[in-house]
This record gives C-alpha cells, sequence and structure tokens, in this order.
C-alpha cells in the first residue's frame, strides 16, 4: 500500500488500495493525486509505501487528519497514528448547597434570583486550557429558568470560549423545581457537560 502526502508540510492527502501485490508507486502517486479536490500538480505529492498488512488494515481504518509522518533520527519518514487529544468541561456555579445529602446547589424560586455559572476547558489530568486556540464554540439548554449572559442583559442559547473560560447566568422561575443546565458541543474530542441547580 501506497501513503500519499504533499511534499511540502508533510500531510497525508490519501492512500492506494491494500492489496498482495501493490501497484506501482507512480501510478499509486498519480490515481490518488487525480482524485482530490483542489490538487497541486503531481509532483507536488510523494510516496511512501506500507509492506505491512497489518499496519496498512490499521492506516486504512484511521481518519487522514489522525495520520502524520515523523522524521527518523536518520532521516527517513515513517508515518504514525496520532491519538486525538480529549478535553474535558467543567462546570460549576456560585450558588451554595445548604441540602445536607444531595449535593445540588439552590438559589430563590422567584423568578429574579439567578447563579452564576462558570465553564472551564481541562485536559484529562484537570489542568485549564487557555490557548488562544481554546474559544470553542458551547450550546447551551436549561429545562426550566432562563440562560443570560453573564452581565443579564441577553438571553442566550450559546457561548464562546475566551481561552478555554466562559461565564453566563441561570435565572430562576417561580416554580420549585430542580432545573438541568446543559453545555455541549460538536467537536468530538471536547466531552460534554450539564449542572444542576434547585430553585427552592
Amino acid at each position: 500500500m501506497w501513503v500519499i502526502y504533499r511534499k511540502k508540510d508533510h500531510q497525508v492527502v490519501g492512500m492506494s488500495a491494500d492489496s498482495e501485490t501493490d501497484l506501482e508507486r507512480d501510478y499509486a502517486l498519480e490515481e490518488v493525486v487525480k482524485g482530490l479536490v483542489n490538487a497541486e500538480a503531481p509532483n507536488k505529492y510523494d510516496a511512501l509505501q506500507v509492506t505491512d498488512r497489518v499496519r496498512a488494515a490499521a492506516l486504512i481504518t484511521t481518519p487522514l487528519d489522525r495520520l502524520i509522518l515523523r522524521e527518523t533520527p536518520k532521516g527517513k519518514l515513517q508515518i504514525a497514528i496520532e491519538e486525538p487529544k480529549i478535553s474535558f468541561l467543567q462546570v460549576s456555579c456560585d450558588a451554595t448547597d445548604v441540602h445536607p445529602v444531595d449535593g445540588v446547589p439552590e438559589i430563590a424560586a422567584d423568578g429574579e434570583s439567578f447563579a452564576t455559572i462558570t465553564v472551564q476547558k481541562v485536559d484529562h489530568q484537570g489542568e485549564p486550557q487557555q490557548a488562544n486556540k481554546d474559544n470553542d464554540l458551547l450550546y447551551l439548554r436549561a429545562n426550566y429558568g432562563t440562560l443570560f449572559s453573564d452581565d443579564g442583559h441577553e438571553e442566550i442559547n450559546s457561548i464562546k470560549l475566551k481561552k478555554g473560560h466562559a461565564v453566563f447566568r441561570l435565572v430562576s422561575e417561580t416554580a420549585r423545581r430542580v432545573a438541568t443546565v446543559e453545555v455541549f458541543n460538536v467537536d468530538p474530542n471536547l466531552t460534554d457537560h450539564s449542572i444542576r441547580i434547585e430553585f427552592i
């Protein structure tokens, strides 16, 4: 099997079919490049042969954006599968828990009181992720109460992280009940989270 990559940045763009008899290198390269959208000239690409059938089978089932080429100490290229970095959302609020057992924070069920909810993006060790790229768009849903921006001026159903951090409000209803606020997103490598707040 041949792995086709772009020379200038070593980005993997495709693979030839995996078979007992490999296609010729140039033919495999041309066939893959021909099928690319907005492809550059064929001479802008190169091919790396993978002869281990088990390895080839693993590569074929891996999304291209997780395949990376690394240079060995001897200057040769080898292909590796990069594991996705999983991040997590930590959700907390400033409301206090007065119940001795349930662990659910409470605010008054008066239609005016609110809890300030904080979202922090963290890595698998719980360390905050605060880079400029940590600006994911998060969607919000509450089954009871109303969600507002952190200053209370705008009703919202989404919020964008700024360096991995965001703050918003949940305003209570006049009915006594437990509200669940869900925080979710489209990135499969960023886990969703929720928090419960009781109106008392």
